[in-house]
């Protein structure tokens, strides 16, 4: 098995670096919110499997 990996760089305009960013931070308020929920549902019911 062969893996191979490439790196790229981008140079977004001011547009587009604001757009990056709106998404990049809605993205990681779910990912917040739902670590949020999992940490307060095993924290209610610790002996449920998950």
């Amino acid at each position: 098995m062969v893996l191979k990996a490439v790196k790229i760089r981008i140079y977004p305009n001011s547009e587009q670096r604001d757009r990056l960013m709106q998404t990049f931070g809605c993205a990681r308020f779910v990912w917040n919110q739902m670590l949020n929920m999992q940490i307060e549902r095993r924290k209610n019911n610790p002996d449920a499997k998950f």
